[in-house]
């Protein structure tokens, strides 16, 4: 896992205040970025001199003109913004070792590596008229863009899109807002000189990776009784794709409460029953009375899809044993019961983190929203997964998940830890899918879990 910060300041002033002052992190920062773009440029066989620095006036690109300093031959421009003493500090070392500056806007075809030191994390208003245009011109480059820190005029049109952003020190929260994914491509974080779990102690935010999975465990003398047995209340086709999700995720029995069922996998029953130990509810579910039931009071669960249509939601999501998995605009409908406030859907994507956290401060469920890079919250405890794709983004996908995060809970998991690995696992079965992503689809999910 990895750190991330909502407070990059915080943790930069934490350092200085330890003996690492400015000056130090900023050269430590400025021999990363060098190191990250030197290795790119030689797999790519990229000489210096087609690699231009983009470069504003402050620390950010300061950063910048400390990368040069450690690189050859490499070029830079000046954009021609107000410049703070510590970058007028940097360019006159450079200049002093006998660096010139472009004079002249540069042609950008020509180069292939751009790296953008123009804004950084301070920034939280849009530029003007003139940069937006030269922004709009890099863009249209073909040269591999380097972000430093943050891709400039993120969250605003248009902004510079980075096939990297360098990310100094620890994630920063903003670059994984949903509308960021665009725009971030591959974020690498980069050391400044002290581990990220001295720089960064302690986070309550926490980007989750790859070897973080932890799914259920089965012996040579294992039964089926021991990995639980997953209820699944919803319609035929989606509670069927849930049932497969949990079962193919390991669950040792899953029943399906519905009409029919259209898998053989799957026991079809007419009601719950109490030897039940997790369910998973709401899955193209039209018979809203089945939240009401009492049998749902003793169990873990799983709240998807139309338990959003119902205030009957309000009896859950103060149980630390419950999971709700809203999409964004199932997210809208939870918070207006909740909350009583009107939210629309762009306003959520642009603040996912904000309101994530104020959902989780008033209520003890497990939240997972999904997205492009879905949260998961419960109190002051947050995790996001940022491994996912598009191919995601069908129909089912989200079913699956709800079956997923079925099984766990199942087998003894707390529904925090349900939450977490099972979403970690769905997005890495959609990175793994080799294929034309609009080629896959939810049974694609179900099978790709044989592969974790």
């Amino acid at each position: 896992m990895k750190a991330i910060t909502d407070n990059i300041k915080f943790l930069e002033q934490n350092a200085i205040n330890k003996g690492l002052n400015e000056i130090i992190l900023m050269e430590n920062a400025g021999i990363a970025l060098a190191k990250l773009i030197s290795q790119k440029a030689k797999k790519l066989g990229i000489k210096n001199s087609e690699i231009l620095f983009l470069l504003g006036g402050g620390n950010n690109a300061a950063d910048g003109l400390v990368a040069i300093r450690h690189l050859k031959k490499v070029k830079a421009y000046k954009l021609g913004f107000k410049e703070n003493d510590i970058f007028k500090h940097q360019e006159q070392i450079l200049s002093n070792f006998g660096f010139k500056m472009m004079k002249k806007e540069p042609k950008f075809s020509k180069f292939k590596i751009i790296v953008d030191c123009i804004l950084g994390t301070g920034t939280n208003r849009a530029l003007d008229e003139k940069y937006c245009l030269l922004l709009q011109k890099i863009n249209k480059s073909k040269a591999l863009k380097i972000a430093c820190d943050i891709p400039t005029n993120l969250g605003f049109n248009p902004c510079f899109k980075a096939n990297i952003t360098a990310c100094m020190g620890a994630f920063k929260e903003i670059l994984l807002e949903d509308f960021a994914k665009e725009f971030v491509g591959k974020i690498k974080l980069l050391n400044l000189g002290v581990k990220m779990k001295k720089f960064a102690p302690n986070p309550q935010s926490k980007l989750l990776e790859k070897k973080d999975l932890k799914t259920i465990e089965r012996n040579a003398n294992s039964n089926k009784g021991k990995f639980g047995h997953v209820y699944i209340v919803g319609n035929s086709t989606a509670g069927t794709l849930a049932g497969l999700g949990a079962l193919n995720f390991g669950s040792g029995l899953v029943s399906l409460v519905a009409k029919k069922t259209l898998s053989p996998l799957l026991m079809l029953k007419q009601k719950i029953s109490n030897e039940a130990t997790a369910i998973a509810l709401g899955m193209g579910l039209e018979d809203l009375d089945f939240l009401r039931d009492e049998i749902l009071q003793n169990i873990p669960l799983v709240l998807d899809a139309n338990c959003f249509l119902s205030e009957a939601i309000l009896w859950y999501v103060n149980r630390e044993d419950v999971v709700i998995t809203p999409h964004p605009k199932e997210f809208v409908r939870l918070w207006k019961i909740c909350f009583d406030e009107e939210l629309s859907v762009e306003n959520l994507q642009k603040n996912r983190f904000f309101y994530a956290k104020k959902f989780a401060k008033n209520y003890n469920c497990v939240l997972v929203l999904k997205g492009a890079n879905p949260i998961i919250i419960q109190r002051e405890k947050v995790f996001v997964i940022n491994l996912g794709n598009e191919a995601l983004a069908k129909g089912g996908s989200g079913d699956v998940l709800s079956g997923m995060i079925a099984a766990l809970l199942g087998a003894k998991f707390s529904a925090l830890k349900a939450a977490k690995n099972a979403c970690l696992a769905h997005a890495l079965v959609a990175k793994k899918y080799q294929f034309n992503k609009n080629s896959f689809d939810a049974i694609k999910l179900v099978k790709g879990l044989k592969c974790l």
